[in-house]
């Protein structure tokens, strides 16, 4: 499942985006934000692996949190949703963990689909690294099983 927060202060389309995510049994919505202080909690409660968010919100602007986790080591991929787009907010995106941006009124089956499309990248993601644990943890035995036998 692809761990996702959407954010936005406009209750309508906060709401209505959820519930077309909900409908994807490869979404698990994590957390919902109205303003980008809360957005920027539920990132580093629940490390998701998308973020939906607006660009223009109370308390702190979708830029200003993707600012503030740019430097995570699991940063989530973020996928934009604004009314507005110029050429300063543009300016603003360079170097920032933006995946795609959506002018409202927004396709939601678009981003349903790109959403889903990450599945296979976290998956692997997963794989790869549960098969690191298991060689570590083979190691770690191994260390062990020569250390006793030693004795």
């Amino acid at each position: 499942m692809i761990k996702v927060v959407v954010a936005d202060d406009n209750k309508f389309l906060l709401e209505q985006v959820v519930k077309d995510l909900e409908k994807s049994c490869k979404i698990d919505i994590v957390g919902i934000a109205n303003d980008g202080e809360e957005e920027l909690k539920c990132i580093t409660k629940f490390f998701p692996d998308v973020v939906i968010t607006d660009i223009d919100m109370p308390k702190k602007t979708g830029i200003e949190v993707m600012e503030a986790v740019k430097d995570f080591g699991n940063k989530p991929e973020f996928i934009v949703i604004t009314g507005e787009i110029n050429t300063e907010i543009m300016k603003k995106f360079n170097n920032l963990p933006i995946k795609s941006i959506y002018h409202k009124p927004i396709d939601m089956q678009k981003i349903i689909e790109e959403i889903e499309a990450l599945t296979v990248t976290v998956e692997t993601n997963t794989v790869n690294e549960n098969k690191n644990l298991l060689a570590e943890n083979k190691s770690f035995l191994h260390k062990i099983k020569d250390f006793l036998n030693r004795k």
